[in-house]
């Protein structure tokens, strides 16, 4: 695991709150992210989301998207906030989004393990907690530099898988 100095803050923050915070969940719009099931689609690796209905035929690069890594990266990203109760502070999604981003690199380790390596990246911001994954391919450009985390504004937390 890597993360940078602004994620360390957030990180010590977790232990002084942590008792004193209860945070509501909806399992009906939360689960899928909770208890994420993964599949695979035209050589990439898939959270399953409600937009899986909407998947194209197959894969087909674009200026936005120009491989297979880049389409996880923005198709598995999931902005957290969006999926807890409004009364919920974005350091209590934040807490929680510490416990989801180990889930999911467990449930991809046991899924895909050895056959697949992944990168799983946590950011935050004080405001809004994004979780997204992507596989790492030989052939294809990290979506994240992850030898430079530091320089980036926002917290980062890196797993690689």
């Amino acid at each position: 695991m890597k993360i940078n100095s602004k994620m360390k803050k957030f990180l010590d923050e977790i232990v002084d709150k942590e008792k004193q915070s209860e945070i509501k969940i909806n399992f009906n719009t939360a689960k899928n992210i909770i208890f994420p099931e993964f599949f695979e689609w035209e050589g990439c690796v898939l959270l399953r989301q409600d937009s899986n209905d909407n998947m194209p035929s197959q894969f087909s690069p674009n200026q936005f998207i120009p491989d297979r890594t880049a389409f996880e990266a923005d198709y598995n990203h999931v902005h957290l906030n969006d999926f807890f109760s409004e009364n919920s502070s974005p350091f209590q999604v934040f807490m929680l989004a510490t416990k989801i981003i180990e889930v999911w690199a467990a449930t991809l380790y046991k899924q895909f393990n050895p056959n697949k390596r992944f990168i799983l990246i946590l950011s935050f911001d004080d405001e809004e907690a994004v979780l997204r994954f992507y596989t790492v391919r030989e052939n294809e450009s990290p979506w994240l530099d992850t030898s430079s985390i530091e320089s980036y504004v926002d917290g980062l937390m890196v797993i690689e898988v």
